[in-house]
C-alpha cells in the first residue's frame, strides 16, 4: 500500500498480516520484508509465527 503526492513524497507500508473472507470462507495471509541478510528458513519461521500471533484472536460466526 502506497499514496505519492504531486510534491514527491511517499508514504509506504508493507501488509504483513491480511484476513480476507468471501462467502462462507476466510483465508489468512502474512508476508516478509526480503533483506540481503534474508534466509528462507527464518523468513518462513517468521511468516508462521506472524499467523500464529492473530489466529487466538479471531471469531468465527455462521450465519
Amino acid at each position: 500500500m502506497f499514496r505519492a503526492g504531486t510534491d514527491g513524497s511517499l508514504d509506504a507500508a508493507l501488509v504483513l498480516r491480511t484476513l480476507f473472507a468471501h462467502g462462507d470462507r476466510a483465508w489468512l495471509r502474512a508476508g516478509a520484508g526480503i533483506m540481503g541478510q534474508s534466509t528462507p528458513e527464518r523468513e518462513y519461521e517468521e511468516t508462521c509465527e506472524k499467523l500464529r500471533s492473530v489466529v487466538p484472536h479471531l471469531q468465527f460466526h455462521r450465519t
